[in-house]
């Protein structure tokens, strides 16, 4: 059965310019949680005060979870794990010829006699350990072997095979994994992939299948470098492609919105699972199948992440998306004048970066004769913003003001925590505006008011 090791709090913050408070990471904690991962990794004790509080907090929350401290082989560190009340130590020591040359400057012999001595005391305290050879995935294979087998012995119950620099490629995983398997005692095998060319899960999988039992995980992909696998996309993943439903993917959402608030890394809209455009559609080939069957071109249902399919009206866009679209404000056309329009929408499409369904409307309007622009024009209007309760205000701020149509933005007391003056060219306009605002990360809810009349200066 897969396991699943997050650790957001400490492979995660050691991202570039990430840094979590003990708040945040209690709440982070209490997320991944209820996404039902089976460790949390909640950090190196011996980094700072305030990480070693928040392995205290953690480990005080009675969360489902086993607590994981992590530590480089020290005395001074495992004390720091227990005294935190972690209930395992991950202790890492490099074993690549490069490390234990450059860095640490210690034979492989010493470095067996290092590992498992500090093994061996932090089990005297009563912690479970995990070891950690560092670089694994560059170290000799036969001294490998010969290592994870001492600290085997010196009692740990699991190995971590680290891709450090993330060189794995799926199938030569597959196979080092599968040796593994066959040559250590019985323990399990963690998979720590870094992402340096883009494999991490894909080499994590393929661990899986070759007999590994969990894989690492960090929220949103963070981690050094390049990060990690991704929780979202690992949960997804196995679920849908492995028929393994053992995690809790509602909260998948909301966790990686958070992570994106406190972290101040934003996704890039393609990211899979979570990012903006996941569930977005705009070829014409796409949008008819999309239309007449999601299935023809969407992996899974978006509704299992609580997301919603959008299709977008562009030069690429085909009849079927067009009708679609004017249907919902009640408009039927012909199927010459459906023609003409299209033809139109694809014209204009190669001036604009960004087509409205104010342009559609009014290219309905030429195209039939008919009257159906929306009115009135020129609207102004102050929009308010309610945000989710685990985010931060000027984080959607930041986002809002990114708007063209968006102008003088405040944060702000009482029922909404953020209000904004727009102005816009129409109803449709508008309400394209509110559609767009209303995906931003953390938004809960808005309300509208428009503007009737406009005072300048004093009465």
């Amino acid at each position: 059965m897969l396991e699943i090791l997050d650790t957001t709090l400490r492979e995660g913050e050691q991202t570039p310019f990430v840094n979590f408070t003990v708040d945040e990471k209690v709440q982070i904690a209490r997320m991944l949680d209820s996404v039902g991962v089976d460790m949390i990794e909640a950090g190196d004790p011996s980094v700072s005060p305030n990480v070693a509080k928040a392995i205290k907090c953690i480990a005080s929350l009675g969360l489902r979870a086993e607590v994981v401290a992590h530590s480089v082989a020290s005395r001074l560190g495992i004390d720091k794990a227990k005294a935190c009340g972690a209930d395992r130590v991950a202790i890492f020591y490099a074993t690549s010829k490069i490390h234990l040359d450059a860095k640490l400057h210690k034979t492989q012999e010493q470095a067996i006699v290092i590992i498992q001595e500090h093994v061996e005391y932090a089990r005297s305290l009563g912690l479970k350990v995990r070891y950690t050879p560092e670089d694994a995935t560059r170290t000799d294979f036969e001294f490998l072997v010969q290592v994870c087998n001492a600290a085997i012995e010196a009692g740990a119950d699991r190995i971590s095979f680290a891709d450090t620099l993330g060189i794995m490629q799926p199938h030569v995983m597959y196979e080092k994994v599968r040796a593994l398997r066959e040559r250590l005692l019985p323990c399990k095998i963690d998979l720590h992939c870094h992402n340096d060319y883009g494999l991490a899960l894909a080499n994590a999988m393929a661990g899986i299948r070759a007999g590994a039992d969990c894989i690492h995980t960090t929220v949103n992909g963070l981690g050094e470098r390049t990060g990690i696998p991704d929780l979202a996309e690992t949960v997804v993943s196995f679920r849908n492609l492995e028929g393994n439903e053992k995690y809790n993917i509602q909260p998948l959402m909301d966790v990686s919105g958070y992570l994106e608030k406190v972290s101040g890394f934003f996704l890039a809209p393609n990211k899979p699972i979570t990012g903006l455009n996941a569930f977005s559609h705009k070829s014409g080939v796409h949008t008819n199948g999309i239309l007449k069957d999601p299935r023809t071109y969407e992996p899974f249902d978006p509704a299992i992440l609580g997301r919603e399919r959008k299709i977008i009206i562009d030069k690429y866009t085909g009849k079927s998306a067009v009708a679609s679209r004017l249907e919902e404000y009640g408009i039927e056309v012909s199927a010459a004048e459906l023609e003409v329009i299209v033809t139109r929408i694809k014209n204009i499409g190669d001036e604009r970066k960004q087509l409205f369904d104010a342009d559609i409307l009014e290219i309905a309007e030429q195209v039939t004769g008919r009257e159906i622009d929306v009115i009135p024009h020129d609207i102004s209007a102050m929009l308010m913003v309610e945000v989710e309760s685990h985010v931060y205000t000027s984080a959607v701020v930041r986002r809002m003001r990114g708007f063209t149509n968006v102008s003088n933005v405040y944060e702000m007391t009482g029922d909404y925590d953020i209000s904004a003056f727009v102005n816009v060219e129409n109803i449709m306009a508008l309400n394209n505006l509110i559609e767009e605002i209303r995906t931003v990360q953390g938004v809960k809810r808005t309300e509208t008011r428009m503007v009737l009349k406009k005072y300048n200066g004093k009465a």
